[in-house]
């Protein structure tokens, strides 16, 4: 159930809206945000992660350059010359475009967790094509246990 909310949240569903569709209250809602927050695993991060795909990034910024030569090729068109002031503001501009453009600050706990549970699932699957069900169950039974030791382990 836990997961399920996580997931339908992270994927970008509103609070209102897995609510509906889980059948459950906010309060449920909150309640399993917060125990998993104590347990390093940050809902809301996770989400802005989601919803900052690559893709999406890149579309954005193809949009914002193209519109940026347009409205400067036009803007030289009228200016004519450019005066000390202009080229004080386009440094500005160029600056606060840097600043958008540079990489995003690296979640280290959202890369440990992910890297958690992509070791897990791998030896689950390993487990599973040498027939040996009873590993691939107790790592699936405990797979939630596993994470918060590594998570945990690593900051000592």
């Amino acid at each position: 159930m836990k997961d399920s909310v996580k997931d339908l949240y992270v994927s970008g569903k509103s609070i209102d809206e897995l609510c509906t569709a889980l059948n459950i209250s906010r309060q449920t809602f909150y309640y399993h945000k917060k125990a998993d927050f104590k347990r390093g695993i940050d809902w809301d991060a996770l989400k802005l992660s989601n919803l900052r795909s690559e893709e999406e990034l890149e579309n954005k910024e193809a949009l914002f350059v193209n519109s940026l030569i347009q409205n400067y090729e036009k803007f030289l068109q009228e200016a004519g010359t450019l005066s000390p002031e202009h080229i004080e503001n386009l440094h500005k501009f160029a600056k606060t475009y840097w600043s958008i453009k540079a990489p995003r600050q690296i979640n280290q706990k959202e890369i440990e967790l992910k890297t958690a549970k992509l070791t897990i699932k791998s030896i689950a699957e390993l487990a599973i094509s040498h027939k040996q069900n009873e590993v691939a169950n107790w790592l699936s039974q405990n797979a939630e246990a596993i994470i918060l030791k590594v998570v945990k382990s690593d900051k000592n």
